[in-house]
């Protein structure tokens, strides 16, 4: 009996020390992969993504982070199952949700998925700063390609941020260069129309 015990507990250490490696090996590529998002063309970010949720295949963050990277190359069945995997890893997280709508639209996939994304992320957080961010930010600059659902979902949030940061939303849609989409658009759903009057002449210099 003693020698069974002593052999399970070997056995477990065994186990414990082969997970730390993996997670020590796929937080490291993570990492790696995290700090080049802004070169996800790089063949060594994606190989550095690919590594960090193959080593770590229970992280949800590191799943997604291998769905964004792949976004690049328009594989969108292979972008899909990372984030579905990083979903089902991790159902309740807002941001998560908020990522992978925008992911979708990235590869300009405006379907039923996109929208249950968006919705789910206003479910799980309305009072989410950061998802409400997200989402208004994508309907400055997807909102001629959403559906009509989508568009509807995308002004709630811009609505949201309007209430809480007007000043600050605005000044982002004149830096973005997303001045004329606005005021074509969601502007007089959300009563801003005066606003685009008194930026009449920054919009005609605009080049969107």
């Amino acid at each position: 009996m003693t020698r069974r015990l002593l052999i399970v507990g070997l056995l477990g250490g065994i186990a414990l020390a082969a997970l730390n490696f993996a997670n020590l090996v796929g937080a490291g590529y993570g990492r790696y992969a995290s700090a080049r998002l802004d070169r996800p063309e790089s063949p060594a970010t994606a190989a550095a993504a690919r590594i960090a949720a193959r080593w770590s295949p229970w992280s949800s963050p590191h799943a997604a982070l291998h769905g964004w990277v792949l976004t690049e190359g328009r594989d969108a069945s292979a972008v899909e199952d990372a984030y579905l995997k990083a979903l089902r890893l991790a159902p309740g997280d807002p941001l998560l949700w908020s990522e992978y709508a925008l992911a979708l639209a990235r590869l300009n996939r405006f379907d039923a998925a996109m929208t249950v994304a968006v919705r789910k992320a206003q479910q799980l957080a309305p009072s989410s700063s950061a998802v409400r961010r997200t989402l208004a930010d994508m309907g400055l600059s997807y909102w001629s390609r959403g559906t009509p659902e989508q568009r509807a979902l995308w002004l709630v949030d811009m609505r949201r941020e309007l209430k809480h940061n007007r000043d600050a939303f605005l000044a982002h849609v004149l830096a973005r260069g997303r001045g004329r989409t606005f005021c074509r658009n969601p502007a007089v759903e959300l009563g801003e129309q005066d606003w685009c009057s008194a930026v009449a002449t920054t919009l005609l210099a605009s080049p969107r």
